[in-house]
């Protein structure tokens, strides 16, 4: 008798797929939902110094944060001519603005007198003109005004007066730049997100209900990667156990869309990890962490499922303050967390109960992060448009609690706050004795190694466009396989 050794991230946790609730579902589950790859990502380790070392911080600020789609701002924020949203990135800045006649374009943020940043504020104005000595230019991006101009006729009307420009692009309501003018487009990079939203979810009809950054003490894909996978719900957040479907999550990486990947998080259900209990229990765990209730307030019938129950229930209370006719939505699209993510560092929920959408950035020190959490709510049936809800700054020092709108989300994001600085500091524990690397899941965190692996690619193109030695990068490199 021979035996084969199972191929790498194949093996699974035992409990129901999410494949497999979909197939039980009364309702239609959006083929969207149904679209589920993955690609094995090996198993190599990753070395330590990624998260903490400025050598490599400095090759992503230089050959990947300036040549990614990152997402700006929300298309509302900026609908009047003159409008405009300072985004900054590693040491990067752009201003993303409407001109007169209604195109949107991302200017290099820097006067092109002696690199004065021309905002520092988002806002709404004419022209944009530099606080040191007045260039001022048009909405277009022209030259409009330059003091003592007798003095610069090498610049005066010549093409290179005119502001230099991001690539620009907008979907779901967002607007994305990319620094990098011969990058390819978003369209191509994204359009598994595309394809998948574009017949599923209503993204294109929300509006931005909420939105809080902050600043986070970790580097930014420690926080990224604490949000990118289910395996740290056993530990981190055991008050969900008995209703979400933890390790056996769903990770989507698809072979022809390397920059979107998805991760699924099935509730109603119980973990994997614990030993059975009954439907009833299951009901009476969520509605006693999500309502409140107390336990046994809402029976499960002979012959339904807790999911079912719990499912049906928000779908009636969430139908009125929503405003919108949930009845045919399915289960998963009610009480599952979809979460896509766009390589670097966008990534978005889909479904009706989960509207978030995150967003990561590198703070002024690889010890440092920003992270950004937006909460898109669908537009009423019949109702007005409502305006963007404005930014919430946090300090590292500050919760998410402080964040008014946050609600009972706040409690669960501290969980996740409390556990970074440690992993942060932890990461520079690298005494000759001690293992310098990290090591991912074949599965459950193939996504994160999958991301760090695009970087490296990136930053060995990059250093051989510019004719530099790929000894700058190779201590930080993830082997193969």
């Amino acid at each position: 008798m021979t035996t084969t050794e199972p191929t790498i991230g194949s093996i699974r946790s035992h409990g129901p797929s999410v494949q497999d609730l979909h197939a039980v579902e009364t309702r239609v589950v959006p083929p969207a939902l149904l679209d589920h790859s993955y690609v094995a990502q090996g198993m190599a380790d990753v070395p330590k110094t990624r998260y903490t070392s400025a050598q490599y911080a400095a090759l992503e600020n230089e050959y990947m944060w300036t040549q990614t789609w990152q997402m700006a701002c929300t298309v509302d924020e900026v609908l009047e001519p003159g409008d405009h949203v300072v985004y900054d990135v590693a040491d990067q800045s752009v201003i993303v603005t409407r001109t007169k006649s209604g195109e949107l374009k991302a200017y290099y943020n820097s006067c092109l007198h002696r690199g004065t940043k021309l905002r520092v504020d988002d806002g709404r104005v004419a022209s944009f003109r530099c606080p040191f000595h007045g260039w001022k230019w048009d909405l277009d991006g022209n030259l409009i005004e330059l003091p003592a101009e007798w003095d610069f006729p090498h610049v005066w009307q010549q093409p290179n007066s005119c502001l230099p420009q991001a690539q620009v692009a907008t979907w779901g309501g967002f607007v994305f730049v990319n620094l990098d003018p011969t990058a390819e487009s978003f369209e191509k990079v994204a359009h598994k997100m595309i394809e998948h939203f574009s017949t599923s979810f209503g993204i294109e009809n929300r509006y931005k209900a909420f939105h809080a950054v902050k600043e986070v003490p970790a580097n930014w894909k420690v926080c990224m990667e604490a949000f990118g996978e289910g395996y740290h719900v056993i530990a981190t957040h055991p008050q969900i156990v008995e209703f979400a479907g933890d390790a056996n999550s769903e990770y989507s990486i698809w072979p022809d869309s390397p920059y979107v990947t998805r991760f699924v998080n099935s509730f109603g259900i119980q973990s994997p990890h614990l030993a059975p209990i009954s439907e009833q229990q299951v009901a009476d765990a969520y509605f006693a962490f999500s309502a409140r209730s107390p336990r046994g307030a809402v029976e499960v019938p002979e012959g339904e499922t807790a999911r079912q129950v719990v499912a049906q229930a928000f779908r009636s209370s969430l139908s009125p303050v929503l405003g919108i006719d949930l009845g045919d939505v399915s289960d998963t699209e009610i009480l599952d967390a979809h979460l896509y993510h766009l390589y670097p560092a966008f990534a978005p929920w889909a479904g009706v109960g989960q509207s978030l959408t995150y967003r990561w950035r590198p703070g002024p020190t690889p010890d440092t992060c920003f992270m950004d959490v937006l909460r898109m709510m669908p537009v009423p049936d019949g109702q007005e448009r409502p305006a963007p809800a404005p930014i919430q700054r946090l300090r590292l020092d500050q919760s998410w609690k402080e964040a008014e709108g946050m609600g009972g989300l706040a409690d669960v994001f501290e969980q996740d706050m409390a556990n970074l600085p440690r992993v942060q500091l932890g990461l520079k524990v690298r005494t000759p004795h001690n293992k310098q690397s990290v090591s991912f899941g074949n599965y459950q965190e193939a996504r994160l190694r999958m991301a760090q692996r695009l970087t490296d690619e990136l930053i060995l193109e990059g250093l051989q466009r510019d004719g530099r030695s790929r000894a700058e990068v190779e201590p930080f490199l993830i082997p193969k396989g």
